[in-house]
C-alpha cells in the first residue's frame, strides 16, 4: 500500500488538467502542482548527495545496503529528468512536438502526458541506479508475490482512466471508446491467437541465439528473472500475471498513451517500464513485442492487445514450468 501513495503527488497534475479550458483554474493549477513536482525532485537529489557525502566521510552513520548505492547516479538521473520534464511547460517545445506527435499544444493534458514520459523514464533510470547493476539484482531479495504484482497494476489502470478523463471529461461508455476497450470480434480473436504463438517462436527463436552468443548475459538475465518472479511459476501465478501485466499495461500503454504520443515513443515508455532486465537482450525482445502490441491497437483495438499480452505471459510461465 507504501507503494501505491508514492504516485498520488502526481495523480494531482493528471486530475487537474482535466478541467481545463472548463476552469479558469485549471491551466495555472496544472503548471503550478508539474513544478512543485519538478521541485520535490530536485529536493531528492539533495538527498542523494547527502547521502553520497555520508558515504564518503562519514561510513560509519551509514548501513551497509546504503553504502553499496550508487548515490552519485541516483541524483544525476534524478536532476536530468526534473529538468527536461520542465521542457513541455514551454508552448514553444509542444509546438515543435506536435509536428511529430499527435498532440494538441494548447492541451494541458497533453502537456501533463509528455511530462510524465520524461518521468517514466527517468525515474526508472533513477531507479535503476538505486538498485545497482544485473548482478545485485539477481542477488537482491526482490521476489514478487501476487499480492504485489496485483497491486502493481492500480496505479497503472488509475492513471489510464484519470488521464483520459474518466467522471470529468467522459462518462464510463466515452472512456471506454477512447481506451479502446471494445469487445473483440471472433476474427480479432483468432488472430489474437496466431500472434501470441508468433511472439512466442520469435521469443525462443532469440533466447536461443542470445544464449548461444553470449551465455553469461542470458544466464544473468534468467537469474535476474527467476529472482523477481520465481514465486509465480505455478498456474495461479501465471494466471495472475499474465491478466494482471496484460489488462494494466495494455490499458495504459496502447489504450491510453499511444493514440497521442504514437507508435514508437509509446513502445519506447513500454520497454522502459522494464529496466529490471538492464540495456540487455530482453529489453530488445521488449521493445519488439511492444512494436507488435502497439500495431494490433492500430489495426483492431486494446481488447486484442490484452488477450495476447496476458496470453504471451501466461505462456511464458507455463512453459517453464513444464520444462521444470
Amino acid at each position: 500500500m507504501e507503494n501505491l501513495l508514492i504516485f498520488l503527488p502526481f495523480l494531482v497534475p493528471a486530475v487537474v488538467a482535466q478541467f481545463d479550458p472548463q476552469k479558469r483554474w485549471a491551466r495555472p493549477a496544472t503548471y503550478a502542482t508539474l513544478i512543485a513536482i519538478n521541485l520535490g525532485l530536485l529536493g531528492i537529489v539533495g538527498l542523494a548527495v547527502l547521502n553520497q557525502l555520508a558515504v564518503l566521510f562519514m561510513p560509519e552513520t551509514v548501513d551497509a545496503t546504503a553504502q553499496a548505492v550508487n548515490w552519485i547516479g541516483v541524483a544525476v538521473a534524478v536532476l536530468v529528468t526534473a529538468l527536461v520534464a520542465c521542457l513541455p511547460l514551454l508552448p514553444k517545445v509542444r509546438q515543435g512536438l506536435a509536428r511529430w506527435l499527435p498532440i494538441d499544444p494548447q492541451s494541458m493534458v497533453h502537456m501533463t502526458a509528455l511530462a510524465f514520459a520524461v518521468y517514466q523514464i527517468g525515474l526508472n533510470l533513477a531507479q535503476m541506479a538505486l538498485i545497482g547493476d544485473l548482478e545485485s539484482l539477481a542477488d537482491a531479495e526482490l521476489a514478487l508475490t501476487i499480492w504485489d504484482v496485483l497491486l502493481s497494476g492500480l496505479p497503472l489502470l488509475l492513471f489510464a482512466t484519470v488521464g483520459v478523463g474518466l467522471f470529468t471529461r467522459r462518462d464510463w461508455r466515452g472512456t471506454l471508446d477512447r481506451l479502446g476497450l471494445h469487445r473483440p470480434t471472433l476474427r480479432q480473436m483468432l488472430a489474437a491467437a496466431g500472434l501470441t504463438a508468433l511472439l512466442l517462436a520469435v521469443n525462443y527463436g532469440i533466447d536461443t541465439l542470445w544464449a548461444a552468443l553470449d551465455p553469461s548475459g542470458y544466464d544473468l538475465v534468467s537469474r535476474v528473472t527467476e529472482n523477481l518472479f520465481g514465486g509465480l511459476t505455478t498456474v495461479t501465478g501465471a494466471l495472475v500475471l499474465g491478466l494482471s501485466a496484460g489488462i494494466s499495461e495494455e490499458i495504459l500503454f496502447r489504450g491510453a498513451i499511444q493514440p497521442k504520443l504514437g507508435l514508437v515513443l509509446t513502445t519506447l515508455l513500454f520497454a522502459v517500464g522494464h529496466l529490471q532486465y538492464g540495456l540487455s537482450v530482453a529489453m530488445f525482445q521488449v521493445f519488439i513485442i511492444g512494436l507488435g502490441l502497439g500495431l494490433v491497437r492500430i489495426r483492431a483495438n486494446t481488447t486484442t492487445c490484452i488477450a495476447i499480452h496476458a496470453a504471451y505471459n501466461a505462456l511464458i510461465v507455463l512453459l517453464g514450468l513444464l520444462q521444470t
